[in-house]
């Protein structure tokens, strides 16, 4: 598994923009869970030399995806609710970081074995 061929290409900016493209149109208030799930799908699809890679391609793109939902968040939520609101949700925002991570990498594996069963 070699790092910059994994960084190498539109796979990880693709995944990242069609996670934060659908958490918007979707809102800020529904989960971006099933979202994350299959922008994993698609990034194992697409990365499918092995199974590491497409791991790991899923893992950067929805850890460096979920952060910025959740920052485009909680700007939301402060704008709207005010700092003693968005306290109470960055309490629980670092478990749902790494809930989507994990969600994520389970989309890139799922993604790569479909890839190999289609035989792409």
């Amino acid at each position: 598994m070699d790092l910059n061929q994994i960084t190498k290409g539109k796979t990880i900016p693709i995944g990242i923009i069609i996670i934060i493209i659908t958490y918007l149109i979707s809102g800020a208030s529904s989960s971006i869970l099933p979202f994350i799930l299959f922008t994993g799908i698609l990034m194992g699809l697409m990365k499918n030399e092995s199974i590491t890679e497409s791991a790991v391609t899923a893992l950067i793109a929805s850890l460096i995806g979920s952060v910025v939902a959740t920052i485009v968040s909680s700007a939301i939520m402060y704008i709207s609710y005010g700092a003693t609101y968005i306290s109470y949700v960055l309490s629980s925002a670092l478990f749902s970081i790494i809930f989507y991570v994990i969600v994520g990498v389970i989309g890139g594996v799922i993604g790569y074995y479909i890839s190999q069963e289609m035989g792409l």
